[in-house]
C-alpha cells in the first residue's frame, strides 16, 4: 500500500465531536495553578467558558464561534482573548474543522464539492483551508457520488418503465434531488439519464 497523502493524514487527525468533548473536559478539569498560561481577564474568562459550552455541542469554525460569542454580548476584545486561548488549547482549528465537515457531509448527505465549498465559506473558513479540505474531490468523484445517490433513491422507489409520463416525472424529481445537494444541472441530467436507462434496460 502506498504512502498516505498529507491531506489524508490531516483528515485522520481531525477531531470528532466525542474527542472534542473529551478535550474540553480535560481543559475544564485542569487546575489553573497547573497551567503555564497567564490567567484570562474576567470578561475573557466568561467568553472562553461560553465558547467551551458551544463547542460541546459540535465543532465550529473560528468565525462561527466568534459570531456566536459576539451575539451573546461579549466584548470584541474579550472574544479575541478567549479565542486565542481556545486555539492554544487545541479546541478550534479551521483546517481540521473543514476536513471533518467535508468528510461528514459527503458521507451522510452526499454533498457535491461545490456545495461543500459554499457551506464552508458561509461558516467563514478561509479559502486555503477550503481548498485543502476538498482537494481529494474531483468531477469524477462527484459523478460517482451522484450516481450512488440516484441508485439508492431508485432502489427505494422503483421506476415504472412502461409509462413515459411517470419516467419524465421521475427524471425531473431526481435532477431536483441532486440539485439540492449541489450538483450542477448538466452533471445531474447526465447521471440521471444514465441511471434511468440502466433501470429500463432488459
Amino acid at each position: 500500500m502506498g504512502a498516505q497523502s498529507p491531506r489524508a493524514v490531516e483528515r485522520e487527525r481531525s477531531i470528532d465531536p466525542e474527542e472534542l468533548r473529551t478535550a474540553i473536559a480535560a481543559v475544564e478539569s485542569r487546575a489553573s495553578s497547573s497551567s503555564d498560561l497567564p490567567p484570562l481577564a474576567p470578561e475573557a474568562h466568561e467568553a472562553a467558558t461560553a465558547a467551551l459550552r458551544l463547542l460541546r455541542h459540535r465543532p465550529r469554525s473560528e468565525h462561527e464561534l466568534r459570531e456566536r460569542l459576539l451575539t451573546k454580548d461579549h466584548a470584541p476584545a474579550a472574544v479575541d482573548e478567549a479565542l486565542e486561548r481556545v486555539r492554544i488549547w487545541g479546541l478550534v482549528d479551521d483546517a481540521e474543522f473543514a476536513a471533518e465537515w467535508v468528510r461528514g457531509r459527503r458521507r451522510r448527505r452526499g454533498r457535491s464539492r461545490g456545495a461543500l465549498e459554499r457551506e464552508l465559506r458561509e461558516k467563514g473558513v478561509a479559502e486555503f483551508h477550503i481548498a485543502g479540505a476538498v482537494s481529494d474531490i474531483d468531477e469524477t468523484d462527484d459523478r460517482e457520488q451522484a450516481a450512488e445517490l440516484v441508485r439508492a433513491r431508485l432502489a427505494r422507489r422503483p421506476v415504472d418503465s412502461g409509462r413515459g409520463a411517470d419516467l419524465q416525472g421521475e427524471r425531473r424529481r431526481l435532477v431536483a434531488f441532486l440539485a439540492r445537494r449541489g450538483y450542477p444541472t448538466g452533471l445531474a441530467m447526465t447521471v440521471v439519464n444514465a441511471e434511468l436507462a440502466a433501470q429500463v434496460s432488459p
